[in-house]
């Protein structure tokens, strides 16, 4: 068949003699049938092809996965807190620790239980023992000054108290020591505290007051209740050296001098 459309554009020249076209004809014909020069007479690259068929390609698509149940969106009514806790979880493929789960309900910087609101007294959560009585405080105070005084009083201590609340414990402690002028000169408070809504109640408790330092032009933080300055940090490594540190709530009392 090839050759035969190879033979008939000379089969159509203008008059051709009819023997030279009986020949040609005769020819391309008895060739045709021979497999041995099917491929003798290019196509001028263009080569019959049979029409693809319509199931040539298939493409197969696992829809399996859209049926479970955690891809579909559906209205969640857990609180923020509880879907970031199971966001957490999710992302690690496994389990947190009890560390970590107390750290993000008690700190979580948008909906931790301390972060926004002042959770102690009757119009909040609990109380605790400097909210029932400014003895406590005061009694603290009085041992802290036997302590520093055994320790050969030394003209400079870092107070240092964890988790401080409203401020109550360390106002007594100031209060009750209001007598002992000494003692008060050597002080600098540190509150560790990571709470901006408590830091501003403990502010206001310790009557603090800002300053620029002379020369300096940095600002300190003074408690008119000793003239001893204050300091806040959001975590216990940001606190200096050297210290006298207590804490009411989560720890019984630590104390250290330098």
């Amino acid at each position: 068949m090839m050759l035969r459309r190879c033979l008939t554009p000379l089969l159509r020249l203008r008059s051709p003699s009819s023997r030279v076209s009986s020949l040609l004809w005769n020819a391309s014909a008895s060739l045709s049938s021979d497999p041995s020069v099917e491929n003798l007479c290019p196509n001028d690259g263009k080569e019959e092809k049979e029409p693809p068929s319509l199931n040539a390609r298939k493409i197969s698509v696992d829809l399996s996965g859209l049926c479970q149940e955690e891809h579909f969106h559906k209205p969640s009514t857990d609180p923020p807190l509880v879907k970031h806790l199971k966001s957490i979880i999710k992302f690690r493929g496994g389990p947190i620790s009890v560390a970590e789960y107390m750290e993000e309900v008690l700190t979580n910087p948008t909906a931790g239980f301390y972060i926004n609101r002042d959770v102690f007294g009757a119009s909040g959560d609990f109380i605790t023992s400097p909210e029932v009585s400014q003895m406590f405080g005061e009694m603290i105070g009085v041992w802290s000054v036997c302590l520093w005084e055994q320790m050969g009083q030394p003209e400079k201590v870092n107070l240092i108290e964890l988790g401080p609340g409203r401020g109550t414990l360390m106002a007594d402690l100031l209060r009750g020591t209001s007598k002992f002028d000494k003692f008060k000169r050597s002080l600098d408070i540190h509150m560790v505290e990571c709470s901006p809504a408590l830091q501003k109640i403990q502010h206001s408790t310790l009557k603090c007051m800002d300053e620029e330092v002379p020369g300096s032009g940095s600002k300190q933080t003074l408690s008119m209740l000793s003239g001893s300055t204050v300091s806040w940090h959001a975590a216990l490594e940001q606190v200096p050296l050297g210290c006298m540190g207590m804490e009411s709530s989560f720890f019984t009392s630590l104390f250290c001098m330098t």
